[in-house]
């Protein structure tokens, strides 16, 4: 390896000492210059992976609340040749909205207001949607508020096609006048719910949230790095440029060019987030602070889930992990705590294939494990015939969603397309794979397949037969159909038996048959479109779904026939 090459692939590792060098770690105690050594062959081999001309990531583990090891690798700047560093500042992603809940979490500390008040309360702009809509509903992501960024991408210009401001985003958000579902009744992850709680944080401190966590977090707990991205303008030393790519390149520069912040938008390095950690660790700003904190969410039905307010709260191998990941453009984060081990992972990339959580559990595992082998519970899977598998190979459709799900016999098995094996149980129903999913299908009326559930999360699918639009399907579907909630208008348009979605400046996305009245929009990238019809069998209004925006509905504005050309379209557009 080349005198050159060294500086870039490893760069200053810093350790902090203090006493002896033994440092508890549950149970056992380890030599931190044994869990240096280790942490550091996880950290080579990483860096090796990248090669010496890519963007990388910054690296943190402490122990008892001390950083006792910081480390870096790959560039922080490809076009100036600047490698990264433990000082290095990157942005958080997501990660950053436990600090919005943190926030959320001392004003009702303060008495300022109560995690179970209404939304509309501190937001009165919003609609009125007929159910309670709370705070902890934002917080655990069991509002059903709709994403602003999947709704902006609507209108043909969402995040990264154009600068995005809080004010915007949040006009996005009130603009909408239905859920995705009543509050509290599922968990869907949602950028607004956090968007909404910066405001409230705003409305109700009467200071600007990056004013606030100075105040209340950076400045008491000395996070000298750390800021807000609330102008995406200003220059920030030492920070990592962002970018996608994969492997050796091309890389292109991969910023976020937005002033939206609560939701994600914080700048730091992985020393400060060791010190934040530290302080959930040690509880130093309150116990009732990190209880709430770590306090996850219950559905309507009695359900509990693993969100709690701005972190997840599970288990890896058997230990309690506290952790969130993040991403933001090109910057990839992954922020941990696992409490019994008195261990925290910190991992900031600044390129976009980097898988900082696969990374932060390398480390884990090195410097804590080998963990005890969690017992698997017994699972008894039977043999059943072939046709017995046949029959429940069928495509189908998400009861809510609307999205696609198919089950194909291959090779005699059963099996998610593309996906995992079913395997029966003894019980009737099929696991997938080696995960949590029980599938339990039920037959139809007519024999064929009719329903399918899937446990714990209660899923259910319909079966349905594929779909092949006649010219008299498509010609009732063509035309300009335009959204209010969305501010979004676009073109149905048919050419030769093909529909396509068009939408200015140069949107031209074929729709794909799926099943009856239902298309995705291009080749099933998670975008479905589906049509509602009035009692004569009219269609009504068109419906476009998202993972994280279930139905927005659409209306026709003007019909077009459906041998229009690509030609007379573009004359219609340079008229308008």
């Amino acid at each position: 390896m080349g005198k050159n090459l060294l500086p870039r692939l490893f760069v200053a590792l810093a350790m902090v000492f203090t006493g002896a060098l033994w440092v508890g770690i549950g149970a056992q105690s380890a030599d931190v210059t044994q869990l240096v050594a280790k942490a550091d062959r996880i950290i080579s081999a990483a860096a090796a992976r990248v090669g010496p001309a890519a963007p990388g990531c910054a690296a943190g583990i402490s122990l008892d609340g001390r950083s006792v090891y910081q480390r870096a690798f790959g560039m922080a700047d490809l076009e100036h040749d600047i490698p990264n560093t433990p000082d290095t500042i990157f942005e958080s992603g997501s990660v950053a909205k436990q600090f919005t809940a943190a926030s959320i979490a001392l004003l009702a500390i303060d008495g300022k207001l109560g995690l179970d008040d209404e939304v509309r309360k501190y937001v009165p702009e919003l609609p009125d949607y007929g159910a309670p809509l709370s705070i902890r509903h934002l917080l655990n992501h069991t509002g059903g508020v709709r994403d602003w960024g999947a709704v902006l991408a609507l209108t043909g210009s969402g995040r990264g096609d154009r600068i995005v401001t809080q004010d915007l985003a949040l006009d996005v958000i009130v603009h909408q006048r239905a859920l995705d579902f009543t509050p509290g009744d599922e968990y869907s992850y949602s950028n607004s719910g956090y968007t909404l709680l910066s405001t409230i944080v705003e409305r109700v401190s009467g200071q600007s949230l990056p004013v606030f966590t100075e105040e209340r977090f950076f400045k008491p707990l000395e996070m000298t790095h750390s800021s807000w991205r609330d102008d995406y303008r200003t220059i920030v030393p030492n920070r990592a440029q962002a970018y996608a790519g994969q492997g050796t390149g091309p890389w292109r520069l991969a910023m976020p060019f937005m002033n939206v912040y609560g939701n994600g938008g914080m700048l730091t390095t992985v020393g400060d987030w060791l010190t934040w950690n530290a302080m959930l660790d040690s509880r130093s700003l309150g116990g009732r602070l990190v209880d709430e904190l770590e306090t996850t969410g219950v559905l309507n039905d009695g359900r509990p889930i693993t969100y709690a307010l701005g972190l997840t709260v599970n288990q890896y191998k058997g230990q309690r992990q506290v952790a969130h990941g993040g991403s933001t453009a090109g910057y990839q984060t992954y922020l941990a705590r696992y409490p019994d081990l008195k261990l925290s992972v910190a991992v900031l990339c600044n390129g976009s294939s980097s898988g900082p959580a696969a990374l932060a559990h390398e480390l884990v595992d090195a410097v804590a494990g080998p963990f005890p082998a969690t017992p698997a519970t017994p699972v008894e899977t039977i043999a059943i015939g072939e046709d017995a598998l046949r029959s429940h190979a069928s495509l189908w459709r998400h009861e809510k969603t609307h999205l696609p799900a198919r089950t194909v016999f291959e090779n005699g098995m059963l099996r998610l397309s593309g996906g995992a094996v079913l395997r029966p149980l003894r019980d009737g129903s099929f696991q997938a794979g080696q995960g949590p999913g029980r599938w339990r299908f039920e037959p139809g009326t007519r024999g064929g397949p009719g329903t399918a559930t899937v446990a714990p999360d209660g899923d259910r699918y319909i079966a349905e037969g594929p779909w092949t639009p006649t010219s008299a399907d498509l010609a009732e579907v063509a035309g300009d159909w335009h959204s209010d909630e969305a501010d979004a208008t676009f073109t149905i348009l048919v050419e030769d038996g093909q529909a396509f979605f068009v939408q200015r400046p140069a949107t031209r996305i074929a729709l794909r048959p799926l099943y009856q009245d239902h298309f995705t929009i291009g080749d099933g990238d998670g975008r479905i479109m589906w049509f509602t019809r009035d009692a004569a069998g009219r269609v009504t209004t068109l419906h476009i779904g998202v993972s994280r925006m279930r139905d927005m509905p659409f209306t026709r504005v003007s019909r077009r026939d459906a041998s229009s050309s690509a030609a007379e379209f573009a004359d219609d557009r340079v008229r308008q």
